[in-house]
């Protein structure tokens, strides 16, 4: 493997300053070269530069022309500009470059003072942020360009031509003609993504000398979050399960063949039929979905067995219905709490009121513009895994998801002469395999270190001993003691039981239905924002983010507390 994969982008010269936090939720991984190239470059970024302009942060001639630097790739991995951030944070009221590095970047060692320069002010862009802060803060409604956005989407998924007698040529016409929607609908999910932190800042400092903890009750419970839904769908499918003799028999049989078994009776077609119309709603979700090669529901339906098996052993008390409803009390109690503090000062009050409800109108539009981003996504997806079914049919790829191995400027040459590319595929699958082995570094500055240089994924994290404190991001308020179960695949909960504390690397919409089961919920990589945190307040589960290497420190059985207010893990009692 050289070093430089072949997606790689040259850093920025102004802006030197580059952290894989944040970006290691959206591609844990390296990107697919497809992937990255029709997702990514050609619509993620270029729709990132469009978002920074509306909000009013930067302008056009500050980056480059055909990369906006606010991203990057490097040995094949997703970076976020930090020095870009550094920026938001001069010229935004309220904000400095040290709130964007807490809030980023927390307190790692590597992390450089900020140094100004020259044009980091920009007093007319400050203007502009103040509107756009005006407008979130004046919002009484979700924008109508959410709803048209979903109905565009849905309208061009409606006129999706059948893809089993299209041409090669016209599957990746197909895929080519979505890049132009990711960036279009990335811009409002940069927009309406950012407005969702501003009032959770303000109740946190509004209630800061109150009780740090109300803040989190005030967010938790407050619907409308797309990721919901598939939960709720997966917790009926599962009591159709539980109370069924015949489909219990065939779960119990464990995962292998479990298809096989349900096929083989009248109730088992039944729940596959059910299962169907779930994955005709929700198919552009699972795991890894902003990369294009991920094998999400549609792709793979089977994995949504696990999930299933997962609901069926909890009782009703933890459905999602029960959950959210409990999550709305605490919310509720916390309002009523939060009123009786500011009693006296009509300005404290009137500001409370204010943040309320650009919370309720803002935080869920962050999972409603990335549904509708995930569904353009997956009109890539679908395309050319049908090019990639027939390759690999033909003995051309090992695998479908091959074909994503490939750049776009070579898929009309791998279409003309598949058999010319065959051994590159071949030779680059190998080095994909690799790079997923290597270290991606948190910060980067200047230079990208050569491949060579990268340090291998250190797979011998120490044990947690009994008595340490791991400490994290407070995600989702409350405080829970219990059993630790490690999940590293969302496909294959490996036994989590009803009451267990879930420790997970990483989660996105294909682990929500685990959140149901589960009394608390420990990610490794994530922010305040992030996909764990915002369903875990839906359903009411205290959450802790960003705790380093827990679903390799900690093991299963260990016995922790999970403090979803202050952000601690303590480790009672080890197996």
């Amino acid at each position: 493997m050289e070093d430089r994969w072949i997606t790689d982008w040259e850093p920025s010269k102004r802006f030197t300053l580059y952290t894989r936090a944040n970006s290691g939720e959206v591609l844990p991984g390296p990107c697919s070269p497809l992937g990255w190239d029709l997702v990514f470059e050609k619509g993620v970024a270029p729709g990132w530069e469009d978002g920074v302009i509306r909000w009013g942060c930067f302008t056009k001639d500050e980056t480059d022309e055909e990369r906006p630097e606010y991203i990057a790739c490097f040995g094949g991995y997703f970076y976020l500009n930090a020095a870009m951030l550094r920026i938001v944070g001069v010229r935004t009221p309220g904000l400095s470059p040290e709130t964007t590095d807490a809030a980023f970047l927390g307190d790692h060692p590597d992390i450089p003072p900020y140094v100004a320069q020259e044009g980091d002010e920009r007093p007319e862009l400050t203007a502009k942020i103040e509107e756009t802060m005006g407008w979130i803060m004046t919002a009484t409604s979700e924008p109508e360009e959410l709803t048209e956005d979903r109905e565009k989407i849905l309208s061009v998924i409606a006129s999706r031509p059948d893809l089993g007698a299209a041409s090669n040529e016209e599957l990746v016409s197909r895929a080519r003609s979505m890049s132009p929607l990711i960036r279009e609908f990335f811009e409002p999910y940069y927009i309406y993504g950012t407005a969702a932190s501003v009032g959770p800042g303000i109740l946190a400092e509004l209630l800061a000398e109150v009780d740090p903890s109300l803040p989190g009750r005030l967010i938790t419970g407050l619907g409308g979050i797309d990721s919901a839904p598939p939960s709720h769908e997966l917790w009926s499918l599962s009591r159709t399960v539980s109370s069924s003799e015949t489909l219990t028999n065939a779960f119990e049989g464990g995962m292998e063949s479990l298809r096989e078994r349900l096929e083989a009776s009248d109730e088992g077609n039944a729940f596959l039929s059910a299962l169907g119309d779930f994955i005709s709603e929700h198919g552009a979700r699972g795991p890894g979905e902003w990369d294009a090669r991920s094998a999400t529901w549609e792709i793979n339906p089977d994995v949504t067995f696990a999930a299933v098996d997962a609901m069926r052993h909890a009782d009703e008390s933890l459905s999602p219905d029960n959950r959210h409803l409990a999550a709305v009390q605490i919310r509720e109690n916390a309002e009523r709490e939060a009123r009786d503090a500011l009693a006296g000062s009509d300005e404290a009050l009137s500001t409370l009121e204010m943040a309320l409800r650009v919370c309720k109108i803002f935080i869920p539009t962050r999972e409603r513009t990335k549904l509708t981003e995930m569904l353009a996504v997956h009109e890539i997806r679908l395309p050319m895994y049908e090019l990639g079914n027939r390759m690999a049919k033909s003995g051309i790829l090992q695998k479908p998801q091959d074909v994503f191995l490939l750049l776009d400027s070579e898929i009309d040459a791998f279409i003309a002469d598949p058999e010319g590319m065959k051994d590159i595929i071949t030779a680059r699958s190998e080095d994909y395999e690799e790079l997923k082995k290597l270290q991606d570094p948190f910060i980067i500055i200047g230079d990208v270190p050569p491949l060579s240089e990268w340090e291998q994924r250190d797979s011998s994290a120490e044990p947690v001993a009994e008595g340490e404190e791991l400490t994290g991001i407070p995600g989702s308020p409350g405080t829970v003691t219990g059993k630790a179960r490690v999940i590293t695949d969302p496909s294959d909960p490996r036994g989590l039981e009803p009451g267990e504390i879930l420790v997970a690397p990483i989660t996105d919409p294909s682990w929500t239905p685990l959140f149901v089961p589960a009394a608390a919920v420990v990610v490794e990589v994530g922010a305040p924002l992030s996909h764990a945190v915002i369903v875990s307040r839906e359903f009411g589960v205290p959450c802790v983010t960003a705790v380093h290497q827990a679903a390799s420190r900690i093991s299963n059985g260990t016995i922790i507390t999970v403090n979803g207010d202050t952000g601690s893990v303590t480790v009672l009692e080890t197996p």
